[in-house]
């Protein structure tokens, strides 16, 4: 029978739908008949989304009673159609990261409690998740693949000087991915050969842009917005390192921000680029200090002190860029992430 992948709108760009396209792909080279719903709009505004959401739960109320397993991609989305699913239709569910990190996790934690067998993202994610009261089914730790390009391409030579790359998006919500503190560190940097690339879109757009004009480094910075894949390829082609140095914390509220595992990390080391990374989160699975990148304390003046290294020694970043792409290909390839989720499908029957 067939297994039943749910998740939230999957044509979106971003690296959690990237994982829903890999895991359909993975489901069906291990001979699992797949069937995937996700949550689409129906047309704009309000009245679209909620059209859209009624037909997603018609639909998975329908293909619930026809499956042999359901796994969600989300485990608030879970939580919102438990009351739909067949009492005893078995259920795994993929952990991400902060979702399941602090005061966001009581909510989601009968649900999770009452599925068969839990997949995270990262080592990081699990030993947040099992810190807290249990029991728990067991979770089996999965990265996901880098599934920007062919495992097979070849790195493209490392340019002179010290290019930067983040990539992320730029929402007001998500303000822990560490542009402010790159800006910062930055602006003390001085006038040596460095540029600074940002990827990715959002409302935080304006506010980021201000701070590197005010900052005095309008003409080393550039802007790209959301781009296609052919672009950022190229992108990570054009630089020597991508720093993303997120921040890993408790805010106010109880909830966490950080990286559940950080896909971006993953593509820039399968083209051969070293990481400047905080020393806590998902990415501390793929990036090693003094390896394959920095992980440095999520303040300026180490952000700075890393930047400073990088370009008083060019041959670092190629180092570190070799060392991380054979981590890369080693640890975190697709036939891997296949084999790792086949698995984890037989442990439950």
């Amino acid at each position: 029978m067939t297994v039943l992948l749910i998740g939230y709108d999957l044509r979106r760009r971003g690296g959690i739908e990237r994982l829903g396209h890999d895991l359909r792909a993975a489901l069906e080279a291990s001979g699992q008949p797949v069937q995937v719903l996700d949550t689409r709009r129906l047309g704009p505004g309000p009245i679209g989304r909620g059209l859209g959401r009624a037909l997603f739960l018609l639909r998975l109320a329908w293909a619930s009673r026809r499956c042999r397993l359901l796994l969600s991609l989300h485990a608030g989305l879970l939580r919102s159609v438990e009351p739909l699913l067949p009492r005893r239709l078995p259920r795994l569910a993929w952990l991400h990261g902060v979702e399941v990190w602090g005061s966001a996790l009581p909510p989601l934690a009968a649900g999770l409690r009452r599925c068969r067998g839990l997949a995270a993202s990262s080592g990081y994610t699990r030993q947040r998740l099992l810190e807290q009261p249990g029991p728990w089914p067991p979770v089996r730790v999965i990265h996901p693949p880098a599934a920007l390009w062919p495992d097979d391409a070849p790195p493209a030579p490392l340019p002179p000087g010290l290019r930067l790359l983040t990539v992320a998006r730029l929402a007001a919500s998500e303000r822990y991915k560490g542009h402010d503190l790159l800006i910062d560190a930055l602006a003390g940097l001085g006038d040596g050969d460095w540029h600074w690339q940002v990827v990715g879109d959002g409302d935080d757009r304006p506010r980021l842009q201000q701070r590197v004009l005010a900052a005095g480094l309008g003409d080393r910075v550039s802007f790209s917005g959301a781009i296609a894949d052919d672009a950022l390829r190229q992108a990570y082609q054009r630089c020597n390192l991508l720093a993303m140095p997120s921040v890993c914390q408790e805010r106010p509220d109880g909830r966490w921000t950080g990286e559940g595992f950080g896909i971006a990390y993953l593509e820039a080391a399968v083209a051969g680029r070293a990481a400047l990374a905080c020393s806590q989160g998902g990415q501390t699975d793929l990036v090693q200090h003094g390896l394959t990148g920095w992980l440095v304390e999520p303040t300026a003046a180490a952000v700075a002190a890393a930047l400073h290294e990088a370009l008083a020694d060019p041959g670092s970043l190629a180092r570190r860029g070799a060392a991380a792409r054979r981590r890369a290909l080693q640890h975190f390839d697709r036939d891997r992430f296949a084999m790792a989720v086949a698995a984890w499908l037989q442990e439950q029957g």
